[in-house]
């Protein structure tokens, strides 16, 4: 797992790094940005804001733009005399019109005290992470400007989908001066100004326009309705005035983050501008590092998920995910960070494929994996229910109770000597094939081949809960087909052959076993070395199936056995009682339940140390069931122990001497 994991978290490092880098560059910044604009929600604007705007009702009702400065004197006049709180015009007056008309203006300034005018900056410049006009301003002439309380520029730098979100706070001048912009003027004059240190802004010093709704928002006064005199002036008192065109076909309207597609006037963008300001409601940017550290934990937990997860929860993982960072970018709005939406929920998504299809290929990897251990030693079916999930198996070692099984042919030594050795790969192969169907018929693992001998187990690497049981069916099966096959005369050339299976229950060590040249899927463990013990100590009771006590608890009664001996078998001091499957409880003849009770009957005399008792029900066995090898050895041993009993320690352990 560990080594499909890194490259993975490679890759998904690799999609992060991409994310964070494209949304430093500011790649597809248009995009993101209409995505963050969405954070946007109408709020309550600053109550003290006002616009009068310049609509077309009042182009309608004054007359034909531009209007004669008479117009403005009388407007500025009328609000001044209403107690405005400061005045500021949006109308810049750079050429000389009639002098007359051109003085009453600048008188009317003059006498409000608190009127800011608009200044035109001309090729402007980033240099050195700040903004510098190269050109020469377009301001009103002097007679009107030295007549303002001040003045400030009003240009609205645009992001590169036309919408203004972000202002300048200050513009240096090449003689080292600098001009603030219209908003921040109109707020020092009327005293509410923060200090420029206390702004937040950006990394080019431009302040994050926190727009407080949609067009027309901020509540406003039709300029005709001021002129004319037909609507109350109480609520212009104290107020923060701004004047500014808002008719269409005046052509002075821009996008902003809220617009929906209505363009929002000049005026009333300066007007937000201000409201940001008096608010000290700031948005700025999230910081970089923790920028690039939000996406890089995004990607891993959306990436990690695909691969270990399945694919509807991973999905319903990815869009929590995103649904989750959508929320957090409400929230943090809020709380005035920006986070930018698309790159992030870009890379959320890629990753999400990239691991996709990281799992993809390295599960078809498992599966031919899976394909190449697994297809010398399992039936076909069970290997395709394993490459349909692999999660069943574990491919490295672990330690399980397993049912292990040998089988040996007897006599082959001799047999192979009296064939060529055609004949005798012929006989062999044919055997060996049959007995392999049969392993695969019962779900189990063909571990190898050995010499005649086959070695076999269950429970690994699916479950097998009744992996005893399907060991001994199989080595009932193996027999019966051996009979079958040596009185049919299927081996060439009248070759008879005799089998001796062993079978022990018990706890193992399963898994790719050897060096890195070579392994093989294969058992190890003190109960595999009991199982082919057992299988050797067929010849010596005459017997073609022989099961361990281990196993014989696991097989709830399914088959008739007739307990053997109690053997410690080489390499083993403890003891373990050794039994002979008959047949199938279920199908058991009452010839052979006789057998198993009569022998039985004997056995517990010879344990008791009742040697003449057991040696006569052994007698009495011979007599009904001739030609019987373990009957015969107890007999002689009884025989023995009558001479010579043994010592009182003596629990009727037979030990075997040799393999």
């Amino acid at each position: 797992m560990k080594t499909r994991l890194l490259p993975l978290a490679g890759m998904l490092l690799g999609c992060a790094m991409v994310a964070f880098g494209a949304e430093s560059l500011g790649l597809f910044h248009s995009a993101s940005s209409r995505l963050t604009d969405m954070a946007f929600l109408d709020r309550q604007a600053d109550p003290r804001l006002m616009i009068v705007s310049i609509d077309d009702a009042s182009l309608s009702r004054i007359g034909r733009w531009p209007w004669d400065r008479s117009v403005h004197a009388e407007l500025v006049r009328r609000l001044s005399e209403a107690g405005a709180k400061v005045i500021a015009v949006d109308v810049n007056f750079p050429e000389v019109s009639n002098a007359i008309h051109d003085q009453e203006l600048a008188d009317a300034i003059r006498l409000a005290g608190n009127v800011v005018l608009p200044i035109e900056l001309s090729d402007v410049v980033i240099e050195n992470g700040e903004y510098l006009q190269r050109g020469e301003a377009v301001q009103p002439i002097s007679q009107i400007l030295g007549a303002a309380a001040a003045s400030g520029f009003t240009n609205l730098p645009l992001d590169a989908d036309n919408v203004s979100r972000r202002m300048p706070v200050i513009v240096r001048e090449k003689d080292g001066s600098s001009v603030k912009s219209f908003a921040a003027e109109t707020l020092r004059v009327a005293g509410l100004a923060p200090a420029t240190n206390e702004i937040s802004t950006d990394s080019f010093g431009r302040l994050i326009i926190n727009y407080p709704g949609s067009p027309g928002t901020i509540r406003r006064l039709s300029a005709a309705d001021i002129l004319q005199g037909s609507t109350s002036l109480e609520s212009v008192k104290g107020s923060i005035v701004f004047i500014g065109a808002t008719a269409r076909d005046l052509h002075d309207e821009q996008l902003v983050p809220t617009s929906a597609g209505t363009p929002m006037s000049g005026v009333e963008i300066h007007a937000s501008i201000a409201d940001t300001l008096l608010s000290r409601a700031w948005l700025r940017d999230l910081n970089m590092a923790l920028a690039g550290l939000g996406i890089l934990l995004a990607v891993f937990a959306v990436g990690f998920a695909a691969y270990l997860l399945r694919p509807r929860y991973s999905v319903m993982l990815l869009l929590l995910g995103i649904a989750g960072y959508a929320v957090a970018t409400f929230v943090l709005f809020d709380k005035g960070i920006l986070l930018g939406l698309l790159w992030p929920v870009i890379a959320m998504v890629a990753a999400y494929m990239g691991a996709s299809v990281f799992r993809f290929v390295t599960s078809e990897q498992d599966k031919q994996e899976i394909k190449q251990i697994f297809g010398r030693y399992v039936s076909p079916s069970v290997v395709e229910s394993l490459m349909a999930d692999p999660s069943k198996i574990r491919l490295g070692g672990e330690r399980r109770r397993m049912t292990v099984l040998f089988s040996d042919l007897r006599g082959f030594t001799t047999l192979s000597e009296s064939l060529t050795p055609e004949q005798l790969v012929e006989v062999l192969n044919l055997y060996l094939d049959e007995m392999t169907k049969i392993v695969f018929e019962e779900g189990g693992v063909l571990d190898k081949y050995i010499g005649d001998a086959v070695m076999a187990f269950w429970n690994a690497p699916m479950n097998q809960e009744d992996h005893a049981v399907r060991g001994v069916r199989c080595a009932l099966k193996m027999k019966k087909r051996l009979h079958e096959m040596n009185t049919r005369a299927e081996f060439p050339n009248g070759v008879q052959l005799r089998v001796g299976v062993g079978l022990n229950t018990g706890e193992m060590v399963v898994g790719n076993i050897g060096s890195s040249l070579r392994h093989d899927y294969t058992v190890i463990g003190d109960s595999v070395n009991l199982a082919s013990r057992t299988e050797s100590l067929c010849k010596d009771y005459g017997v073609e199936i022989i099961v361990t006590k281990n196993t014989l608890t696991d097989l709830a009664g399914a088959f008739l056995v007739r307990e053997l001996d109690q053997v410690a078998v080489k390499g083993k001091a403890e003891p373990i009682k050794m039994y002979e499957v008959l047949s199938a409880t279920e199908s058991a003849t009452d010839e052979e339940k006789e057998r198993s009770a009569l022998f039985a009957d004997a056995l517990t005399q010879y344990y008791q140390r009742h040697f003449s008792q057991a040696k006569a029900l052994f007698a009495a066995y011979m007599t009904r069931f001739a030609n019987d090898t373990t009957a015969q050895l107890f007999f002689d041993r009884c025989s023995e122990y009558e001479a010579n009993p043994p010592g009182v320690d003596w629990d009727g352990t037979f030990v075997r001497k040799t393999k």
